[in-house]
């Protein structure tokens, strides 16, 4: 039936369908469901995570259907301001942006057209594909992106690692009209921690720990769209590959949803898989399979402890708070804070030990395009006579190795260095 199968038919699912669709590689989308999911979930993702959308061809689409969020805002339980971490919301592309995940989805299914067959459970993993209720489906690769409870991961008998104590919370979506600023609130309570934000429109979101709800009801006034009580887990999963079958996403990786990088955490996964698989698929080294756990992993445990650490500060009483507000104060710290949700690629085969390496190369807006389509979806060096040239002097270095999820592999600090980078493209190529 095509050379890699999918697993669920979620946001993480579609975008690797659409990435590696987009690389000439055939793919099919199983998903158990008869028809997409209709009601939010995820409802934020960081400008890193767009480009992944980017390059899975729906960026520009994206964009007209999310808008920039200005930053977040931990606040002490009387509305005060204890700490605010700023984001750029204005331009092109902001460096966080709020969805309606339905939307998002609709414009993945648009991409990945009739590559999803819904209404087929996959009931085992062969030694060439995948089992069904449907029948067998050959496939070179399988990719896990079922969710939380992923039943490949299950019948593999992968276990996981945790890494805190799960938390019960209650999430409300709601409709109307509210006065508040445009970025996240993060309520800083040991007894009653929240968090509440604008999404798109007049669409609204609430997050209360199930054992400190509040006294009024916030969304007054409004429709509840939607209001499920959720287990936010911090744990990965031992192994992300067995064989020819990858886990992504949340089958992957759980963690809070205090930094909003659920969602990011997958694409960022599909992004990372996906051109190592078209790679292997066109005749290269299977051996870059590899690095995908072994980059992947430690960067989403970054990812889940930056979470776990907002989750700290919601659980402040008087002194926790005064110790924020005052290290927030402190030059770069809020900086430095913006940062944590998005650590760098761990060293591997493929990330070495050069400055900048692990690291995504910046995007911006040109006259002939975004810089990210100029670099297209093989690995290519960057050098001073490219429009990157600013970047590349500002951080001491003459060229660099850009892989096609746009993460920097290597650098020259010599042009007499820069074959080197070149004869490593052409090995990747």
């Amino acid at each position: 039936m095509g050379d890699v199968v999918v697993v669920g038919a979620g946001p993480v699912g579609l975008t690797v369908a659409a990435l590696l669709g987009r690389l000439g590689v055939s793919v099919v989308v199983l998903e158990r469901h008869r028809a997409p999911f209709g009601l939010p979930r995820a409802v934020h993702l960081d400008g890193d995570a767009v480009r992944v959308l980017q390059a899975a061809g729906i960026g520009g689409r994206f964009r007209a259907i999310s808008r920039g969020m200005p930053g977040l805002r931990l606040v002490a339980p009387d509305g005060s301001v204890l700490a605010e971490f700023a984001r750029e919301a204005t331009g092109a592309a902001p460096e966080s942006s709020m969805f309606h995940q339905p939307d998002l989805e609709r414009l993945l299914l648009d991409e990945v057209g009739d590559r999803v067959r819904w209404g087929v459970t996959v009931t085992g993993i062969g030694p060439r594909g995948v089992r069904t209720d449907a029948g067998d489906i050959d496939a070179d690769y399988v990719l896990a992106c079922d969710g939380a409870d992923s039943f490949v991961r299950r019948h593999l008998g992968i276990t996981h690692r945790t890494l805190g104590r799960p938390q019960e919370w209650m999430v409300v979506d709601a409709q109307g009209e509210w006065d508040v600023w445009g970025g996240v609130h993060q309520v800083c309570d040991r007894k009653r921690p929240a968090t509440y934000m604008r999404v798109t429109g007049d669409r609204y979101r609430w997050e209360f720990r199930v054992n400190g709800l509040p006294r009024a009801t916030p969304w007054a006034g409004g429709e509840v769209v939607r209001a499920a009580t959720y287990t936010f887990r911090s744990r990965v999963a031992r192994q992300w590959r067995s064989g020819r079958v990858f886990l992504l996403g949340d089958a992957a990786h759980e963690g809070p949803p205090f930094v909003g990088q659920g969602l990011g955490s997958g694409l960022r996964d599909a992004h990372n898989l996906a051109w190592k698989l078209a790679l292997v698929l066109r005749g290269g080294d299977p051996a870059v399979l590899d690095t995908y756990q072994s980059e992947r992993l430690p960067q989403a445990v970054g990812t889940i402890r930056a979470a776990q650490l907002v989750g700290w500060a919601l659980g402040a009483g008087p002194v926790r708070r005064g110790v924020i507000r005052t290290v927030a104060r402190v030059p770069g710290v809020a900086a430095a804070a913006g940062r944590l949700p998005s650590p760098a690629l761990a060293r591997s085969a493929l990330v070495g030990r050069a400055r900048l390496a692990g690291r995504m190369c910046p995007q911006w807006s040109t006259p002939d395009g975004w810089t990210d389509d100029l670099l297209g979806d093989r690995p290519r060096v960057i050098d001073l006579d490219s429009p990157y040239q600013d970047w590349l002097r500002a951080h001491g270095v003459s060229a660099a190795l850009v892989r096609p999820d746009r993460v920097v592999a290597d650098t020259a600090r010599s042009t007499s260095d820069i074959a080197r980078l070149r004869a490593a493209a052409a090995a990747l190529g």
